[in-house]
C-alpha cells in the first residue's frame, strides 16, 4: 500500500510547479500590443472650446496613520491534527513548504504594491479535512474545505484596490 502522505506531497508538487508555470505566463505573457498610429486629415469642423484656468485641489492628510497600500495577506488553515502546507511568500511565485505544522495555521504576510495584482496561492494537506483561506486587508478573498487527505487549494490573482 503506497503511503497518503507521499501521494499527498507529490501532489502538492505537482500543483506548485504549475502554479508556477501559470505564474511566469501570467507574469511574462500579459503584454498588450503596441498602440496603432492615428493620422488625422482636414481641418476641424469647428473650434475647440475654450478651457477655464487651471486649478489646484490640495488636502491635509492626518498624520496619525501613515498611508500605506501594501498588500497585507493572511493564510489560515483550518482543521484538527497536522497538515503540510504550501504557501507563496511574495506574490511572485516564491514558495514555501512546511511540514506537521499544527492546525489551526495562520501566517500573515506584507507585499509591497507593485502595480500589479500579486497571485495568492495556499495549498494544505492533513488527515483530516482542511479549509483553507487567503484574507487581504482583513477580508476573505477565497477559501476551500478538502475532503479527508486530500488536498485544500486556494488560489487566484487579487483583483485590483
Amino acid at each position: 500500500m503506497v503511503d497518503r502522505q507521499l501521494i499527498g506531497r507529490i501532489a502538492i508538487a505537482g500543483i506548485v510547479v504549475a502554479a508556477l508555470a501559470t505564474c511566469v505566463v501570467l507574469l511574462n505573457g500579459g503584454e498588450e500590443p503596441p498602440a496603432e498610429t492615428v493620422a488625422v486629415v482636414g481641418a476641424p469642423a469647428e473650434a475647440a472650446p475654450s478651457r477655464g484656468p487651471d486649478r489646484t485641489i490640495t488636502r491635509t492628510l492626518s498624520q496619525a496613520q501613515p498611508v500605506s497600500n501594501d498588500w497585507r495577506i493572511a493564510y489560515e488553515l483550518a482543521g484538527t491534527g497536522t497538515a503540510t502546507v504550501v504557501y507563496d511568500s511574495n506574490g511572485l511565485g516564491l514558495v514555501h513548504q512546511e511540514l506537521q505544522v499544527t492546525l489551526p495555521w495562520r501566517k500573515e504576510l506584507t507585499w509591497k504594491n507593485t502595480g500589479t495584482p500579486p497571485t495568492v496561492q495556499l495549498m494544505g494537506q492533513g488527515e483530516g479535512a482542511v479549509e483553507c483561506r487567503v484574507a487581504v486587508g482583513g477580508a476573505v478573498v477565497t477559501s476551500e474545505k478538502s475532503a479527508p487527505g486530500e488536498v485544500a487549494t486556494c488560489a487566484g490573482r487579487l483583483a485590483p484596490s
